[in-house]
């Protein structure tokens, strides 16, 4: 009896030890994903209005406990276009009076505006509810050590697929978000540049570079390409005239 005994507790002890083990990895990427978004900005991003021109349009991200409201103007073929993505509810106005155009027709607008307003407050958006993170563990990049954690997405309301996976690779000393890679429309790596703080929150550009000759590569090892000097710069994510107003 006190064999079968030793043999049920030794087995209870080895799944209950898996599960911990589980829980605490989860934990300690939400514990990395926190630490993140408070020395990035922490509180100020819950209510805040932050304007900025990408690639000759603005853009304003507005905020609070109500919700948010995306907003980008720019002028085209002589009307002045303004899209608005107001807690899910997408609408363009041309020249001030609503297009009335369907959701499928404005679909390519909708993930423009609603893709700009997201990275550009990374990594707030990263506690969004559709998110799931993993941590993956540590890895060095250009001598430096990063925690790298794996997001994915529960679908629904989360503005992208479940099928779409991210990674994101924050420095262990200063929580900083320095690079990210993602499967979205192609694989791509991003390197942050040109941070700086804006009335308490932090913002980054970045180069955004594809695999090149190893485009096949599965983005979480683009981590190893990059390092390797193995990756090709497609472009620049330049974010200009950033201006931040606290709302109280």
């Amino acid at each position: 009896m006190r064999s079968f005994t030793a043999y049920f507790f030794s087995i209870s002890l080895f799944f209950l030890t898996q599960i911990s083990f589980g829980q605490s990895s989860d934990q300690k990427a939400q514990n990395v994903v926190d630490k993140a978004i408070e020395v990035h900005g922490g509180d100020l991003f819950k209510q805040v209005k932050v304007s900025f021109g990408f690639r000759g349009k603005s853009h304003t991200v507005d905020q609070d406990e109500k919700g948010y409201i995306y907003d980008r103007t720019f002028e085209e073929d002589g009307d002045r276009i303004r899209d608005v993505l107001d807690n899910g509810v997408f609408k363009r106005f041309v020249n001030g009076v609503d297009s009335e155009k369907s959701e499928r027709q404005l679909s390519r607008a909708f993930e423009d505006v609603n893709a700009v307003s997201y990275f550009a407050l990374l990594p707030y958006k990263l506690n969004d509810q559709a998110v799931l993170k993993a941590y993956i563990g540590e890895v060095e990049i250009k001598g430096v050590l990063y925690h790298k954690i794996k997001v994915t997405f529960a679908g629904e309301g989360s503005g992208d697929s479940p099928d779409n996976v991210f990674y994101y690779w924050f420095n262990v000393e200063t929580g900083f978000m320095d690079y990210l890679a993602y499967d979205k429309g192609g694989n791509r790596f991003r390197a942050a540049y040109n941070q700086r703080v804006i009335n308490g929150i932090r913002f980054a550009d970045y180069i955004n570079y594809s695999g090149g000759t190893s485009a096949s590569t599965s983005i979480d090892a683009y981590d190893k390409l990059y390092d390797a000097d193995k990756l090709k710069e497609l472009s620049r994510i330049v974010l200009d005239d950033v201006v931040v107003e606290k709302k109280h």
